[in-house]
């Protein structure tokens, strides 16, 4: 395993874990969290890693606007482009991926409630 592929299987273990608490509990490390993502799938060179760390930018305006629908649409888009990276990721990434895509989209859902 190279140190792009630890790095990124230790964000996920990061973020799968400040997820479990609830978007409540996430909140506080959301911008960090979201800003370490963007580079690090920026830097990845695959459009379809591109199209999440787009779409992670979407949810870092939406916080920072405050804009709950907005949010859970993104969460939901998130959640989507997630599950399909799986497919494709590493095989030690993929459960983490698919955990994370499931994580994001209950998310979205708990906010359209």
């Amino acid at each position: 395993m190279d140190s792009s592929t630890s790095k990124s299987n230790s964000q996920l273990d990061a973020t799968l874990q400040a997820l479990g608490g609830g978007l409540s509990a996430a909140a506080p490390a959301a911008a960090g969290n979201i800003d370490s993502w963007i580079s690090t799938l920026n830097g990845a060179g695959s459009p379809a890693l591109s199209a999440i760390s787009s779409e992670l930018e979407n949810l870092k305006s939406a916080i920072d606007s405050g804009d709950g629908s907005q949010i859970g649409q993104s969460l939901k888009t998130l959640g989507e482009h997630t599950t399909k990276a799986a497919d494709s990721a590493t095989p030690d990434a993929q459960a983490q991926l698919r955990q994370l895509g499931q994580t994001l989209s209950s998310a979205a859902t708990s906010l359209q409630a």
